[in-house]
Order: C-alpha cells, then structure tokens, then sequence
C-alpha cells in the first residue's frame, strides 16, 4: 500500500473521480435551469401573456434562490458540517423543478424556481469545499475546473434533449422541460450518501483524534496510506472573519471579480435565444434557435480544454487576466464595428461565443476556484457561500436590466455595459489576485 504525507500529496484516485462527478451535479442543474429558462421564455412569453417586468421577475427568480441559499450555507457547513447538505439539497431541487413544469403564471413560476435556486445554491459552496478538500494538490486546479464546467454540460444536456421536445410536445414543450430536469439530481443522492465528512473539517471542528477516525475513512475509500493531516486551524469560525486583515482584498477581489464576470455572462446566456429568435423566420424557428445555442456552446469547451490543460502549469492568475482582457477587447470590437455596420446573426453570434471562449479559459472557472484555495478550512465554506451570493447579484442585474437597456437604448448600449465590467474585472486582477498554484489547503 502507498503511502503519503497528506491527503493533499496523494495522486488522483476513482474516489477523489467519483467526489468530482457528485460534486458537480448542483452546478450542473445551475446550468441547466439558466439554459431551460432561456429556451422556455420563447413559449412562455405567449402562453402567460408576459409582460417585460414579468419576464424580468422570472428570470431572476433562481438565480435570487443561488443568492440565499449560498450565503446560508456556506457558513452553516463551516460551522455543521459539509456532509448533511451535501446529500440533501439537491432533493430540493428535483422536486420544485419537477414542479415548475405546472406553473400556470410568473407568480408561482416564480416562487417555485425561487425554491429551486435556494437547493442550488446551498450546494455550491458545500460541494465545491468538499471537493477541493479531498483533491490532490497537484491536479486539484482540473477537478475545481470540471466542477464549473458541468455548468455547460447541464445546457449541453439540456439543448440535446429540447430538440425532440421542440419537435413533438408543441406548445407545452417548456414544461417536459422542466419536469425532465427533476431526474439528473435524484440520481447521485444515494451516492452522496456514500461520502465520508471531510478530514479537514473534522479536525478542524474535533480536533486530531477525530481527525485521525476521518483520515482512516479516506485510507479506506482510496487504498492509500496517509501518514497525517495538514495543521488545520481550532479557530471559531466567524463570518466576520473573510473581511479581516490579508482576506480582506482577497474577499473584495474575488467578490468583484466574479460579480464583474457574472453580469456578462448570464445577460448573455439568458437573452441571446430570444435576440436570435429575432433574426430566424422559418417555421422550425425554435428548433433552428436550440442548435444555434448547441453551436454557441462549441467555444465554451474549447475555452475550458485549453484552461483544464494550462490551470496546473501557469497558474490561476494569468489565465484570470487572459480572459478578462480578451473578453474585453472582442466587446470594444464588436462595439465599434456595429457603429459603422448593420450586424447580424452571424456576426452577433461570433462577438458572443469568443466572449464565451475567453471567459471559460479564465472567469468562468477561476472566479469559482479561488475562494476554496485562499480561504483555509475555517471559512472556506463562508467565503465560498459570500462570493458565490455576490456574484448572483451581477446575475440579477444582468438579467433585470438587460431588456429594459436593450429596449431603451439597444444593443450597442449593452455591449458598452458589458465591457466596462469585463474591464472592472481585470483591473480588481491585476491588483489583488494572488497565485495559489501548487499551495496545500490549511
């Protein structure tokens, strides 16, 4: 049997695999209920007789639940444990998904995708700490890394199943929408079930005996030996504590970051089915407008191979940067050249998905990542929980503010929107990020 320093040392196993598969299912359904919204306002706009504050209120409903259920229990399980969440949340969600598809106005669309959201977003700061603490230093960067980019598997998942719903269900297409998505999560509980409580929180929490009884639990579950466990600090944990002395630029700093990204990315995401309905006249519109959503997602992996494939070797920081600016500079571009020409689906369509592909190689999966390795084992849930809360409220501006801008002001106003955020984010980069590739959790 191999043995190792500590859990951090060991190599990759089919656990640590199995722990990234599990714990990416609740960014997984995030993805999923953005994208399903996305394609079901196109039926959903005529069937409810929408208003445009209506539409806005139901577009911000999950992502207000992301926003209270992170900041809720990203600090419940620094203090509990991440365990009881981790296995129960995702219930939540398969049942009000599941329910969603009955919804008969944007009120109760609109409290049960609230509800959907709350079990989202209690999951991403438990799963993402439990995942991080039982990763390999050396590869940790490429699980963090495939746990956001099950985001854009949840859409993919989602995409591929709307076409036959387009095809045969009609008009009630949106609802089998929703009503399917209850399946994904029901499918890992009883897994999760199966996860042991992080090592590191219990000896942080019970100190290094129970630590021992935790550590014992992983040797078990990955055949290795681990000679001990990192010091881990006894602290109390406090939520006050991820605004004091060196955590305080790094909680701004991430926070702004991710806000920054957030505000682009989901106005994006949210809206660009319906600015592409506007350009398709065909009778098959819909299904022309799903895989022209497919085609959009092409840049999105391309971006997370090349960030899953540089993560481990150039480190957090610079791929933040690259991202950022590049994002940028393609929004400055598509600005000006829609200032001297008449743009179309082709052209918007191109500006939109190198966005994507510059987001995905930096802000998409770092802004989630660093939290869980600056942060140490005391707050990282807490901090996790904050971040992940602020940055719902970029989502919520991007997505209530982009058709009233749109309307207002068009589409030129927008993309100058969108920059000047992309351009916050990379200063609030270059001043404060610090690199943790290759640093051990504490």
């Amino acid at each position: 049997m191999n043995s190792y320093k500590t859990i951090s040392d060991a190599p990759s196993t089919p656990f640590v695999r199995k722990i990234t598969v599990l714990s990416s299912m609740g960014v997984m359904m995030d993805g999923y209920t953005l994208t399903v919204f996305s394609y079901a306002l196109l039926y959903l706009i005529n069937v409810m007789s929408l208003k445009s504050y209506e539409i806005s209120i139901m577009g911000i409903s999950s992502i207000g639940g992301v926003l209270i259920g992170s900041l809720i229990s990203g600090y419940i399980a620094d203090i509990y444990g991440r365990r009881f969440i981790y296995i129960y949340d995702l219930f939540l969600v398969s049942i009000f998904i599941f329910l969603t598809g009955f919804a008969t106005n944007y009120i109760n669309f609109s409290i049960l995708e609230l509800i959907v959201g709350i079990g989202i977003g209690a999951d991403y700061p438990v799963s993402s700490s439990i995942q991080a603490e039982f990763s390999p230093t050396k590869s940790r960067g490429k699980f963090m890394f495939f746990n956001i980019f099950s985001f854009s598997i949840g859409s993919l998942i989602f995409l591929g199943l709307a076409v036959p719903l387009v095809l045969f269900t009609g008009v009630n297409a949106w609802r089998y929408m929703y009503m399917i998505g209850a399946v994904f999560p029901i499918l890992v509980l009883f897994s999760r079930k199966k996860i042991p409580e992080s090592p590191y929180w219990v000896q942080h929490k019970y100190g290094k005996e129970a630590g021992e009884g935790a550590k014992k639990q992983f040797e078990a579950s990955t055949g290795y030996t681990i000679e001990g466990l990192p010091d881990v600090s006894r602290e109390k944990t406090r939520f006050r504590d991820i605004f004091k002395g060196k955590y305080a630029a790094y909680i701004m700093f991430i926070t702004v970051a991710w806000f920054s990204y957030d505000i682009v990315s989901y106005g994006i995401w949210t809206y660009s089915p319906l600015i592409f309905s506007t350009e398709i006249t065909s009778y098959y519109a819909d299904l022309y407008v799903v895989f022209t959503g497919m085609a959009e997602s092409i840049p999105v992996v391309v971006g997370f191979l090349i960030a899953i494939y540089y993560v481990d070797r150039i480190g957090r920081r610079l791929l933040l940067i690259i991202g950022f600016l590049g994002a940028f500079a393609v929004l400055i571009l598509f600005f000006f050249v829609n200032q001297y020409m008449v743009v179309g689906l082709l052209m918007t369509f191109s500006a939109f998905g190198f966005v994507h592909f510059f987001h995905n190689v930096g802000p998409s999966p770092i802004t989630y990542t660093y939290p869980l390795e600056i942060f140490p084992t005391r707050i990282r849930g807490t901090a996790m929980g904050f971040a992940t809360s602020v940055s719902r409220i970029g989502s919520i501006v991007a997505v209530f503010s982009f058709p009233i801008i749109d309307a207002l002001y068009g589409l030129k106003a927008i993309i100058i929107f969108f920059a000047i955020f992309e351009f916050i984010g990379l200063a609030f980069t270059l001043k404060y990020a610090p690199e943790t590739n290759g640093k051990s959790l504490t």
